[in-house]
């Protein structure tokens, strides 16, 4: 009987995002074009960042410069940049306009760089999403970085874990400055699975790099849980491309 209910249950909803499309079409957030809400002209506009960065973007570089090496994040990796108003739009229309159909574009965006800078990425990954808080995960019905990361994980193999969790929440970042973002995140991140972290290179993954902040206090607490290494990535930055 369950099941049958089930079934019964998937394919009204079904029907009913069907009705709900042609009432709403989808359109291009940047063009208007029906069909989607991120078109493929539009995506090909998006430069892809062809360089490894720096943490403090000051050159391109593999390793950390002096001012970086007493950071815990080990490199940080982003698809394009933040300044670009296509993505600008995306990354807000997803977070705040409740559209979980923008990930697919922006995970597009994530591998297309990862192809670019030729990274080679074997079992010894593992791929984390930011978190956040449960109390605001469930108002907005999803954390945008995990719904990017699950459909890298499906595309590459690439195994993903959320064992790493915020454990109360926060003030917005984008309201604070540098020492108020310190200590607005200070503590904030902990570990449920270590076995899940141990010995692996961490790719984790945010929609925007800004000051590094959020990401240097995560992986703090995967280093010291016993990561190998922490990789940020993330969809945008905001540095200046081409």
């Amino acid at each position: 009987m369950l099941y049958s209910y089930n079934n019964t249950f998937e394919k009204t909803m079904e029907y009913l995002k069907t009705i709900w499309d042609i009432i709403f079409p989808k359109k291009c957030i940047s063009c208007g074009r029906e069909g989607q809400y991120l078109c493929e002209d539009c995506l090909s506009l998006v430069p892809i960042n062809p360089f490894k960065y720096c943490l403090c973007e000051k050159m391109e570089k593999r390793n950390k410069c002096e001012q970086c090496k007493n950071k815990y994040l080990d490199k940080i990796l982003s698809a394009t940049s933040f300044n670009n108003k296509i993505v600008k739009d995306a990354i807000y229309k997803l977070k705040y306009g409740y559209i979980e159909d923008l990930s697919i574009p922006l995970s597009f965006l994530v591998l297309s760089h990862l192809k670019t800078i030729d990274c080679q990425i074997n079992n010894d990954f593992i791929l984390i999403p930011v978190p956040m808080y449960i109390k605001k995960k469930k108002k907005r019905g999803f954390n945008q970085s995990e719904e990017i990361a699950k459909l890298i994980s499906e595309l590459t193999g690439i195994k993903i874990s959320t064992s790493l969790i915020k454990t109360k929440g926060t003030k917005p970042q984008m309201e604070l400055n540098r020492k108020e973002r310190i200590e607005n995140i200070k503590n904030c991140f902990a570990i449920t699975d270590k076995k899940e972290v141990e010995n692996k290179t961490i790719l984790l993954l945010d929609d925007v790099y800004t000051t590094g902040t959020t990401m240097n206090e995560c992986a703090k607490i995967l280093k010291e849980n016993g990561a190998k290494e922490v990789w940020g990535l993330s969809v945008a930055r905001e540095i200046e491309l081409g």
